[in-house]
């Protein structure tokens, strides 16, 4: 047994089953490990895309993926999609070799490669002739079975590829126990006791805990706001389900209005509570906030009562019960004033409705409908609608990441939107689609260029500081890349041409021109200061 074949198998006791990623020359003994053991490999085209696939996979699927690269350009590479990861706290574990100094030109030679990953990654460990498996065990039944998840990078020396094992010493415990204090427990159920109007804030932390949080919403009768990746946290036709986003003035209001906030499992972040970045500050009358991160807990907003704890635990150990507050004619008000929104395009929800009534699941990349979908996507269940411009803000992300969540999860209808502008960063991943012989509507918004940015950049001058990319010829793309060409003239026939494409056994490239789907959206500019 080698080091890399033992690496592998902790991996997969710890639920990894898949790999995404690049063979080379120097990580050849990773991938003779993931084959003996039995673990999927999927090779893409570019290592982004591994990083990217591996997340949506882990998203879909809520279990971690494996990214297997080279070190130096494949780390580098990688690392937009790890960073990404990072942003939205969703679990990788990263396997790179990494040189041994003192080198000079040796072949991928990354000066500080150790030092870069310790700065995207949640946690990161270079093995040595010293390391041990209880080492090794400890690193990941800390950072990857507990607290708050993140991506990993496990660096192999390019000398101990093929070593013999790392040596045997004691077992690892992965039992959890909760640090949350009685007291604070108490102090967040007599605030809510003596509260009027409470209202809940559910981020991406709390969705492993979809019937724990609509128990304790009941019971505090409150209206439950969630961010981007918590959609689907309530059934779509529950009374205390808001929906819309945070980050819309009406339902920002509700929540300075609320004289309790409970914010679960969020950082309060810019993306999910200031999207058109008006930079204006949080006025919370009360606030509690639970999170499994003590580092997160007092970040961009300071809470009058702080619960350190994983989400589940905490909302089965709170007492809440208090008399009704009016929970569903408040949220039923939040709705009304939110549905009134400038920001509330009919065109778009139309649109978007049609792509979720054909499909189960819908990964996102930053483009026009997807800003919409921030606040008019409704998914039926959680883990069914992920997107970029929540945390990193990457481009490219959707193609490979839903190829990755396909993979996750083959018997879901998976889809991919995209803007012409992003799908340039990894289109080449359909043809990783072809391949595996999977159907995937990946809808491409063509607006032909970055229109958003051309829009931004309008308002402050008439002569344009760039060129605008204008997209290919999809239709000859599909050819060479094995894949079906599909172009709706209207609602109707997306929904057709979608339903088609998950049942088919390659690809489709939906091009879907935006004048004939939502040419209204094409006057709103997202950061105008005239908006209203």
């Amino acid at each position: 047994m080698s080091v890399c074949t033992q690496i592998v198998s902790l991996l997969k006791k710890r639920g990894a089953s898949t790999a995404f990623g690049m063979p080379g020359i120097h990580n050849l003994p990773v991938y003779a490990a993931l084959h003996d053991a039995g673990i999927e490999t999927i090779t893409v085209r570019h290592e982004q895309s591994a990083s990217f696939a591996a997340d949506g996979y882990a998203r879909a699927l809520g279990k971690p993926a494996i990214c297997a690269v080279i070190d130096g350009p494949g780390f580098l590479n990688a690392s937009t999609g790890i960073a990404q990861a990072r942003g939205d706290s969703v679990p990788m574990v990263v396997l790179t070799p990494v040189g041994e100094p003192p080198t000079r030109g040796a072949l991928h030679e990354l000066s500080g490669q150790s030092t870069i990953s310790q700065q995207i990654c949640k946690a990161s460990i270079q093995i040595s002739r010293t390391t041990s498996t209880r080492d090794l065990e400890l690193f990941l039944d800390r950072n990857l079975c507990k607290g708050r998840p993140g991506p990993l990078h496990i660096e192999i020396p390019l000398s101990l590829m093929e070593a013999h094992p790392l040596q045997n010493s004691g077992h690892s415990s992965q039992q959890h126990v909760t640090t949350t204090p009685l007291s604070e427990l108490d102090t967040a159920a007599k605030l809510l006791q003596n509260s009027t109007s409470p209202i809940v804030i559910a981020g991406g932390g709390v969705i492993d805990s979809r019937e724990e949080l609509q128990a304790f919403a009941e019971a505090i009768d409150a209206p439950v706001v969630n961010t981007v990746n918590a959609k689907g946290i309530l059934p779509r036709n529950h009374p205390l389900r808001v929906g819309y986003s945070p980050s819309l003035p009406e339902v920002r209001l509700a929540i300075e209005k609320s004289d309790v906030v409970v914010a679960l499992g969020t950082e309060l972040s810019e993306t999910d509570f200031d999207f058109l970045l008006v930079d204006k500050p949080w006025d919370f009358q009360c606030l509690i906030r639970i999170d499994v991160d003590p580092n997160q807990v007092s970040i961009n907003a300071v809470p009058d009562c702080t619960i350190v704890g994983d989400c589940k635990e905490v909302l089965s150990n709170l007492d809440a019960q208090s008399a009704p507050k009016r929970g569903a004619q408040r949220t039923a008000q939040i709705r009304e004033s939110a549905s009134k929104s400038w920001l509330v395009n009919q065109q778009m929800r139309e649109f978007l409705d049609a792509i979720r009534d054909s499909t189960d699941v819908l990964m996102g990349d930053s483009t026009q409908p997807v800003y919409f979908a921030t606040w008019l996507y409704e998914p039926n269940n959680v883990r069914e609608y992920f997107a970029s411009t929540t945390g990193f803000g990457t481009l490219g992300y959707a193609i490979p990441a839903t190829i990755g969540a396909k993979v996750a999860c083959p018997e879901k209808k998976v889809a991919c939107l995209v803007g012409d502008g992003g799908a340039h960063f990894t289109l080449p991943e359909i043809q990783t689609a072809a391949q595996l012989g999977i159907g995937i509507p990946f809808m491409i918004w063509n607006n032909r260029g970055y229109s958003e940015i051309d829009k931004a950049m309008e308002m402050q001058t008439d002569n344009p500081w760039y060129q605008s990319p204008t997209p290919p010829d999809y239709r000859s793309i599909a050819e060479a890349f094995g894949a079906n060409y599909r172009q709706p003239v209207d609602l109707p026939s997306l929904s057709i041409d979608i339903r088609d494409a998950h049942d088919d056994t390659k690809p489709s490239i939906i091009d879907v021109e935006e004048e004939k789907f939502a040419g209204s959206i094409s006057e709103i500019n997202w950061f105008s200061a005239d908006r209203a």
